[in-house]
Protein backbone atom coordinates (compact mmCIF):
# COMPACT_ATOMS: atom_id res chain seq x y z
CA UNK A 1 0.00 0.00 0.00
CA UNK A 2 1.60 3.28 -1.36
CA UNK A 3 1.86 6.80 1.33
CA UNK A 4 -0.63 8.67 1.24
CA UNK A 5 0.54 12.11 1.32
CA UNK A 6 -0.50 15.22 3.89
CA UNK A 7 -3.72 17.00 3.21
CA UNK A 8 -3.18 20.88 3.25
CA UNK A 9 -4.86 21.99 6.83
CA UNK A 10 -4.35 18.38 8.52
CA UNK A 11 -2.15 17.63 11.20
CA UNK A 12 1.03 17.37 9.90
CA UNK A 13 1.12 20.97 8.67
CA UNK A 14 0.80 21.85 12.57
CA UNK A 15 3.74 19.38 13.44
CA UNK A 16 6.18 21.24 10.94
CA UNK A 17 5.06 24.65 11.76
CA UNK A 18 5.94 23.57 15.49
CA UNK A 19 9.13 22.40 14.65
CA UNK A 20 10.22 25.73 13.03
CA UNK A 21 9.26 27.95 15.51
CA UNK A 22 11.16 25.68 18.18
CA UNK A 23 14.28 25.58 15.82
CA UNK A 24 14.61 29.32 15.44
CA UNK A 25 14.20 29.42 19.16
CA UNK A 26 17.28 27.16 19.89
CA UNK A 27 19.51 29.27 17.76
CA UNK A 28 21.80 31.09 19.83
CA UNK A 29 22.23 34.88 19.68
CA UNK A 30 24.92 36.54 17.76
CA UNK A 31 27.98 37.28 20.48
CA UNK A 32 28.35 41.22 21.19
CA UNK A 33 31.75 42.25 20.65
CA UNK A 34 33.50 44.42 22.48
CA UNK A 35 34.58 48.14 21.35
CA UNK A 36 37.62 49.09 22.40
CA UNK A 37 37.68 51.89 25.27
CA UNK A 38 40.15 54.51 25.73
CA UNK A 39 40.87 56.01 28.81
CA UNK A 40 41.75 59.73 30.08
CA UNK A 41 44.19 60.16 33.14
CA UNK A 42 43.68 63.73 34.64
CA UNK A 43 46.50 64.95 35.41
CA UNK A 44 48.46 63.27 32.88
CA UNK A 45 51.68 63.18 35.14
CA UNK A 46 50.84 62.17 38.64
CA UNK A 47 52.84 62.79 41.66
CA UNK A 48 53.61 60.79 44.60
CA UNK A 49 51.55 61.96 46.91
CA UNK A 50 48.57 63.43 45.20
CA UNK A 51 45.95 61.85 43.03
CA UNK A 52 44.76 61.06 39.74
CA UNK A 53 41.36 59.59 37.68
CA UNK A 54 41.24 57.11 35.08
CA UNK A 55 37.59 57.95 33.13
CA UNK A 56 36.89 56.02 30.54
CA UNK A 57 36.30 58.06 27.44
CA UNK A 58 32.35 58.55 26.06
CA UNK A 59 31.27 55.74 28.20
CA UNK A 60 27.87 54.34 26.83
CA UNK A 61 24.29 55.70 28.35
CA UNK A 62 22.98 52.07 29.13
CA UNK A 63 26.09 51.28 31.13
CA UNK A 64 25.01 48.29 33.22
CA UNK A 65 28.37 47.67 35.54
CA UNK A 66 32.21 48.00 35.06
CA UNK A 67 34.81 46.39 36.46
CA UNK A 68 38.32 47.87 37.48
CA UNK A 69 41.54 45.33 36.76
CA UNK A 70 44.87 46.64 38.52
CA UNK A 71 46.40 44.42 34.79
CA UNK A 72 46.32 43.93 31.32
CA UNK A 73 44.04 42.21 31.45
CA UNK A 74 40.93 41.83 32.91
CA UNK A 75 42.08 38.54 35.10
CA UNK A 76 39.67 38.13 38.41
CA UNK A 77 43.21 37.79 40.55
CA UNK A 78 43.63 41.99 40.23
CA UNK A 79 40.01 43.11 39.98
CA UNK A 80 40.27 46.37 42.12
CA UNK A 81 36.21 46.58 42.08
CA UNK A 82 33.20 46.55 40.53
CA UNK A 83 30.62 49.79 39.62
CA UNK A 84 26.92 49.88 39.49
CA UNK A 85 25.76 53.19 38.47
CA UNK A 86 22.45 52.29 40.05
CA UNK A 87 20.25 53.98 41.53
CA UNK A 88 21.67 54.16 44.04
CA UNK A 89 25.01 53.51 43.08
CA UNK A 90 26.96 50.61 44.55
CA UNK A 91 30.72 49.30 44.47
CA UNK A 92 32.04 46.15 45.61
CA UNK A 93 35.54 45.61 45.88
CA UNK A 94 37.82 43.31 44.53
CA UNK A 95 41.16 41.94 45.52
CA UNK A 96 43.42 44.57 44.33
CA UNK A 97 41.84 46.89 46.26
CA UNK A 98 44.22 49.10 48.92
CA UNK A 99 41.55 51.52 50.10
CA UNK A 100 42.14 54.11 48.18
CA UNK A 101 40.12 53.18 45.02
CA UNK A 102 36.95 54.60 44.53
CA UNK A 103 34.61 54.73 41.38
CA UNK A 104 32.00 57.17 40.31
CA UNK A 105 29.64 58.88 37.49
CA UNK A 106 31.17 57.72 34.24
CA UNK A 107 32.54 54.38 35.50
CA UNK A 108 35.49 57.07 36.87
CA UNK A 109 38.64 55.23 38.86
CA UNK A 110 40.22 57.65 41.06
CA UNK A 111 43.13 56.43 43.55
CA UNK A 112 43.84 58.70 46.51
CA UNK A 113 47.61 59.16 47.80
CA UNK A 114 49.81 58.22 44.78
CA UNK A 115 52.92 55.42 45.32
CA UNK A 116 55.70 54.55 42.82
CA UNK A 117 54.08 51.61 43.02
CA UNK A 118 51.09 52.46 41.71
CA UNK A 119 52.55 52.90 38.40
CA UNK A 120 50.97 50.24 35.95
CA UNK A 121 48.65 49.00 33.60
CA UNK A 122 44.90 49.34 34.60
CA UNK A 123 41.88 47.85 32.54
CA UNK A 124 38.23 48.72 32.15
CA UNK A 125 35.41 46.40 31.23
CA UNK A 126 32.11 47.86 30.66
CA UNK A 127 28.87 45.75 30.89
CA UNK A 128 25.90 47.62 28.27
CA UNK A 129 23.21 45.78 26.07
CA UNK A 130 24.40 47.65 23.39
CA UNK A 131 27.94 49.10 23.95
CA UNK A 132 30.01 46.71 25.80
CA UNK A 133 33.61 48.03 25.73
CA UNK A 134 37.16 46.90 27.21
CA UNK A 135 40.70 49.25 27.28
CA UNK A 136 43.72 49.33 28.96
CA UNK A 137 45.84 52.30 29.78
CA UNK A 138 49.37 52.70 31.43
CA UNK A 139 49.73 54.32 34.83
CA UNK A 140 52.86 56.47 35.43
CA UNK A 141 53.45 57.83 38.61
CA UNK A 142 56.27 60.64 38.64
CA UNK A 143 58.24 62.25 41.73
CA UNK A 144 59.81 65.76 43.00
CA UNK A 145 63.26 65.04 42.32
CA UNK A 146 65.37 64.88 45.06
CA UNK A 147 68.56 66.95 44.70
CA UNK A 148 71.18 64.08 43.16
CA UNK A 149 75.35 63.94 44.46
CA UNK A 150 77.95 63.44 42.77
CA UNK A 151 80.50 60.98 43.70
CA UNK A 152 84.35 61.68 42.40
CA UNK A 153 86.79 57.97 41.85
CA UNK A 154 89.43 60.91 43.09
CA UNK A 155 90.00 64.79 43.16
CA UNK A 156 93.11 65.08 42.36
CA UNK A 157 94.45 63.35 39.08
CA UNK A 158 97.52 63.30 37.58
CA UNK A 159 97.51 64.97 34.26
CA UNK A 160 97.17 62.51 31.06
CA UNK A 161 95.22 60.71 34.05
CA UNK A 162 91.98 59.18 34.12
CA UNK A 163 88.74 59.39 36.51
CA UNK A 164 84.94 58.87 37.05
CA UNK A 165 82.20 60.63 38.04
CA UNK A 166 78.85 58.74 39.34
CA UNK A 167 75.32 61.10 39.44
CA UNK A 168 73.55 59.13 42.46
CA UNK A 169 69.80 59.98 41.83
CA UNK A 170 66.61 58.54 42.00
CA UNK A 171 65.35 55.93 39.09
CA UNK A 172 62.48 58.52 38.69
CA UNK A 173 65.44 61.08 36.91
CA UNK A 174 64.39 60.25 32.90
CA UNK A 175 67.23 62.45 32.02
CA UNK A 176 70.64 63.22 33.66
CA UNK A 177 73.19 66.12 31.96
CA UNK A 178 76.69 66.86 33.30
CA UNK A 179 78.29 70.51 33.52
CA UNK A 180 81.37 71.92 34.09
CA UNK A 181 82.19 75.12 35.67
CA UNK A 182 78.32 75.60 34.78
CA UNK A 183 78.83 74.96 31.02
CA UNK A 184 77.06 71.30 29.54
CA UNK A 185 79.46 68.96 28.73
CA UNK A 186 79.24 67.08 25.17
CA UNK A 187 80.19 63.27 24.73
CA UNK A 188 83.56 62.77 22.74
CA UNK A 189 86.50 60.51 22.49
CA UNK A 190 87.71 61.75 26.00
CA UNK A 191 84.82 62.20 27.70
CA UNK A 192 82.76 59.18 27.94
CA UNK A 193 79.03 58.36 29.35
CA UNK A 194 77.68 55.27 30.77
CA UNK A 195 74.44 54.29 28.56
CA UNK A 196 72.12 55.70 31.57
CA UNK A 197 74.11 58.83 31.75
CA UNK A 198 74.78 58.25 35.58
CA UNK A 199 78.41 57.74 34.92
CA UNK A 200 81.01 60.39 33.60
CA UNK A 201 84.21 58.88 32.69
CA UNK A 202 87.28 61.55 31.80
CA UNK A 203 90.19 60.18 29.77
CA UNK A 204 93.52 62.14 29.07
CA UNK A 205 92.63 64.20 31.77
CA UNK A 206 94.02 67.56 31.24
CA UNK A 207 94.52 70.90 33.47
CA UNK A 208 91.33 72.57 31.34
CA UNK A 209 89.11 69.43 32.57
CA UNK A 210 89.51 70.96 36.12
CA UNK A 211 86.88 72.66 37.82
CA UNK A 212 83.20 72.20 39.66
CA UNK A 213 81.59 69.35 38.02
CA UNK A 214 77.69 68.86 38.74
CA UNK A 215 75.03 66.43 37.00
CA UNK A 216 71.19 67.83 36.93
CA UNK A 217 68.09 65.32 36.55
CA UNK A 218 64.50 65.67 35.10
CA UNK A 219 61.71 64.09 34.71
CA UNK A 220 58.11 65.60 33.39
CA UNK A 221 57.72 67.11 37.03
CA UNK A 222 60.43 68.42 38.19
CA UNK A 223 63.98 69.68 38.01
CA UNK A 224 67.29 69.45 40.39
CA UNK A 225 70.97 70.10 40.13
CA UNK A 226 73.56 68.30 42.56
CA UNK A 227 76.10 70.57 44.62
CA UNK A 228 79.31 71.09 43.61
CA UNK A 229 82.12 68.69 43.10
CA UNK A 230 85.87 69.76 42.71
CA UNK A 231 88.16 68.14 41.05
CA UNK A 232 91.53 69.32 40.49
CA UNK A 233 94.47 68.04 37.71
CA UNK A 234 98.28 68.02 38.99
CA UNK A 235 100.75 69.21 36.51
CA UNK A 236 102.87 66.63 34.92
CA UNK A 237 106.56 67.17 34.44
CA UNK A 238 108.11 66.69 30.75
CA UNK A 239 109.73 63.43 30.00
CA UNK A 240 113.17 63.04 31.40
CA UNK A 241 112.81 65.67 33.95
CA UNK A 242 113.01 63.48 37.32
CA UNK A 243 111.89 60.37 35.45
CA UNK A 244 111.28 57.69 37.74
CA UNK A 245 111.02 60.03 41.05
CA UNK A 246 107.85 59.19 42.69
CA UNK A 247 106.09 62.74 44.38
CA UNK A 248 107.78 61.43 47.76
CA UNK A 249 111.29 61.38 46.60
CA UNK A 250 111.02 64.92 44.71
CA UNK A 251 109.60 66.14 47.92
CA UNK A 252 112.74 64.92 49.65
CA UNK A 253 115.10 66.45 47.23
CA UNK A 254 113.48 70.01 48.28
CA UNK A 255 113.58 69.77 51.79
CA UNK A 256 116.86 68.41 51.91
CA UNK A 257 118.40 71.59 49.43
CA UNK A 258 116.62 73.72 51.64
CA UNK A 259 118.27 72.66 55.08
CA UNK A 260 121.41 72.62 52.82
CA UNK A 261 121.01 76.02 52.51
CA UNK A 262 120.19 77.01 55.84
CA UNK A 263 123.06 75.28 56.86
CA UNK A 264 125.59 77.27 54.75
CA UNK A 265 124.34 80.10 56.08
CA UNK A 266 124.85 79.57 60.10
CA UNK A 267 128.58 78.42 59.08
CA UNK A 268 129.00 82.15 57.24
CA UNK A 269 127.37 83.95 60.20
CA UNK A 270 129.77 81.74 63.00
CA UNK A 271 133.08 82.73 61.07
CA UNK A 272 131.76 86.32 60.18
CA UNK A 273 131.41 86.20 64.00
CA UNK A 274 134.50 84.85 65.16
CA UNK A 275 137.15 86.86 62.94
CA UNK A 276 134.89 90.04 64.77
CA UNK A 277 135.83 88.65 67.88
CA UNK A 278 139.25 87.80 66.95
CA UNK A 279 142.52 89.35 69.93
CA UNK A 280 144.98 91.97 68.34
CA UNK A 281 147.45 88.47 67.89
CA UNK A 282 145.07 86.98 66.14
CA UNK A 283 144.60 90.29 63.87
CA UNK A 284 148.57 90.47 63.03
CA UNK A 285 148.57 93.79 64.91
CA UNK A 286 152.20 94.00 67.04
CA UNK A 287 152.22 93.15 70.83
CA UNK A 288 153.40 95.78 73.18
CA UNK A 289 155.54 94.64 75.91
CA UNK A 290 156.28 96.56 78.64
CA UNK A 291 159.39 96.64 81.04
CA UNK A 292 160.42 98.25 84.64
CA UNK A 293 162.51 101.02 84.44
CA UNK A 294 164.87 101.87 88.00
CA UNK A 295 163.56 105.19 89.04
CA UNK A 296 165.16 108.44 87.34
CA UNK A 297 167.47 110.06 89.57
CA UNK A 298 166.01 113.38 91.44
CA UNK A 299 162.95 111.98 91.46
CA UNK A 300 161.11 112.03 94.21
CA UNK A 301 162.04 114.03 97.54
CA UNK A 302 165.48 114.46 98.62
CA UNK A 303 166.63 112.23 101.98
CA UNK A 304 168.08 114.54 104.71
CA UNK A 305 171.12 113.40 106.49
CA UNK A 306 170.37 111.26 109.53
CA UNK A 307 166.56 110.93 108.74
CA UNK A 308 165.43 106.64 108.90
CA UNK A 309 164.91 105.20 105.81
CA UNK A 310 161.66 106.01 104.05
CA UNK A 311 159.42 102.68 104.62
CA UNK A 312 156.92 103.14 101.88
CA UNK A 313 157.27 101.13 98.59
CA UNK A 314 159.61 101.95 95.73
CA UNK A 315 157.60 102.01 92.75
CA UNK A 316 159.30 101.52 89.01
CA UNK A 317 158.49 102.71 86.19
CA UNK A 318 156.54 100.72 83.25
CA UNK A 319 157.46 101.34 79.71
CA UNK A 320 156.60 99.92 76.76
CA UNK A 321 159.81 97.99 75.51
CA UNK A 322 161.27 99.11 71.89
CA UNK A 323 162.11 95.74 70.05
CA UNK A 324 165.45 95.41 69.23
CA UNK A 325 166.71 94.01 65.53
CA UNK A 326 167.03 90.52 65.90
CA UNK A 327 163.16 90.57 67.23
CA UNK A 328 162.43 92.14 64.22
CA UNK A 329 164.32 89.62 61.92
CA UNK A 330 162.67 86.74 63.80
CA UNK A 331 159.62 88.05 62.44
Amino acid sequence: MGRIPPTPGGPWTGILLAASVLGSCLQPAPAQTQAPVSIVLTPPSPVVGRGVSLAPHNPPQDLVTCNWYRSATSDENSRILSYYPGPPPVQSNGSAHTGRETAGPGCALTIAGLTLSDTGNYTVRIESPTSPGLGSVYLRVYEMLPRPTVTPNQTQVPENGTFTLTCNTSPSADTVLWLLDGASLVPSERLVLSPDNRTLTVLNATRGDAGTYRCEVRNLVSTSRSEPSTVTVAYAPSPGAHSGLSAGAVAGIVIGSLAGVALVGVMAYFLYSRCRNKTPTENGAPVLVYENLPPTAGAGPVAQPGSPPDPGPTYETLQARQPDLYEELKK
